[in-house]
């Protein structure tokens, strides 16, 4: 059997993911070749990674050993975002990448309107699959209402954070094949972000729940131990990742 497709977010390399400036502090073509030679199918690219990138940069990224299999856009669904939006379909074209995430706002009166400008946004982007990143933060945390607004939806699909989610079975059970994604991280009970071997049981249960759920979707590397606890270190980001990729692997084969 065909083992699922494990992309690397470029995001886990990035000191400046969560900073008031979001501006790149490295170039992900140089890391290409490695991430290829450590078993990644492909990227999930941070929106500033290109947007914020000179074209030389961009041509790399196109022309690399590996897809851009998504484009993690973080274009809000307001009014204000138009520009954003239309300068991410830009990129998602650009890389002929099949795939975009995307947020709704924390506010659920919000949505109707949101749903109505992410379809025209989808519109854009012919035959690119959106996929709406489904946590906390977000209109869409529970998995009822995320249901609900993607049901009935062909362009669009659910992102859940499976090993992290408080009730995964739940999501599931409501979303079932709405599910396309996982964004893959591990926390331990004081929320701290660590290795997927760190969280082994917790990883291989809810791996279960997945397979018994007739999962069939992506994996996105999405943060390892290091992020977010300074003074982070790139090379060993990449290191832990790479860990959790093969980890990930052997709990998906057995």
């Amino acid at each position: 059997m065909k083992q699922p497709a494990i992309y690397i977010g470029t995001v886990l390399l990035e000191a400046n993911r969560w900073a008031a400036v979001r501006t790149p502090t490295c170039r992900i073509s140089e890391w290409l070749d490695r991430f290829a030679a450590a078993g990644f199918d492909g990227l999930e690219l941070w929106e500033n990674h290109a947007a914020l990138a000179d074209e030389a940069e961009r041509a790399a990224l196109a022309r690399g050993p590996l897809p851009v299999a998504v484009f993690n856009s973080y274009a809000t669904l307001d009014a204000a975002g138009e520009a954003k939006r239309a300068a991410a379909a830009a990129l998602v074209r650009e890389f002929r990448a099949p795939a975009m995430k995307f947020n709704f706002s924390r506010d659920p009166a919000a949505v109707p309107a949101e749903r109505e400008r992410a379809r025209a946004w989808s519109a854009a982007m012919p035959g690119v699959r959106l996929l709406c990143e489904c946590h906390p933060g977000t209109a869409l945390e529970d998995p009822a209402a995320a249901a609900a607004v993607l049901t009935g939806w062909p362009e669009a699909r659910a992102i859940v954070h499976a090993f992290t989610c408080p009730d995964l079975a739940a999501w599931m059970r409501h979303l079932g094949p709405l599910t396309a994604h996982v964004h893959v991280q591990a926390r331990d009970a004081a929320g701290r972000l660590g290795s997927l071997r760190d969280e082994a049981d917790t990883v291989r249960r809810r791996i279960g729940i997945l397979r018994d759920a007739g999962y069939a979707g992506t994996f996105t590397i999405e943060f390892t131990r290091g992020v977010g606890t300074p003074p982070e270190d790139r090379e060993r980001l990449f290191a832990d990742a790479v860990e959790d990729l093969h980890f990930l692997r052997r709990c998906l084969e057995a």
